[in-house]
């Protein structure tokens, strides 16, 4: 979500500013000429803005407006995003080794498989846990194959050598056939 904002943001500063270039060439392109203002009547906002003083409340009004817009801009962009990346384990402390979500979604969906009459349904890794939903083809005892679930996803993250393990929540179902 965040960088679809940020891209909108972009967007829309990069054609204002566009806008606002094009017209200050057209502008200074019609002083030059000797011909009176074509799009903006700047020697009128010159007037208003010699004869209006800092302590007016329309000035103070916008100077608020603005504060207040740039203070949550900067706050939005310093609030920490989602982790997208889960921090690995390296022998060479100097290499920065991470896995993405989706991989380790992936790793433990392929671990769930594993486990004889074993269907993952949907596996969502967060920062602090993964929740694994599953389904069960088999009428055998759902608490026994949950616990195969947990101690083959728990393989395969131990291979991971992920720096800190999520916890771990298996919900398994009987999928009737």
């Amino acid at each position: 979500m965040r960088r679809v904002v940020n891209r909108l943001l972009a967007l829309i500063t990069s054609l204002a500013l566009i806008a606002l270039a094009v017209l200050v060439v057209i502008e200074v392109a019609a002083a030059l000429l000797g011909r009176p203002p074509l799009v903006v009547d700047w020697p009128a906002a010159a007037r208003w803005a010699q004869d209006t003083t800092w302590g007016d409340r329309g000035t103070l009004a916008v100077s608020l407006l603005l504060l207040v817009a740039g203070a949550a801009l900067v706050i939005g962009q310093l609030w920490p995003g989602r982790l997208s990346r889960l921090a690995v384990d390296s022998p060479d402390p100097a290499t920065d080794v991470a896995l993405s979500r989706r991989t380790v979604a992936q790793d433990v969906s392929t671990a769930v498989r594993e486990v004889d009459g074993v269907v993952p349904q949907h596996v969502k890794v967060g920062r602090a846990r993964i929740a694994v939903r599953a389904a069960a083809s088999t009428a055998d005892d759902t608490t026994a194959l949950a616990e195969d679930v947990k101690a083959a996803i728990r393989q395969r993250l131990d291979q991971l050598h992920l720096r800190r393990p999520p916890r771990l929540a298996v919900k398994l179902s009987r999928r009737i056939s």
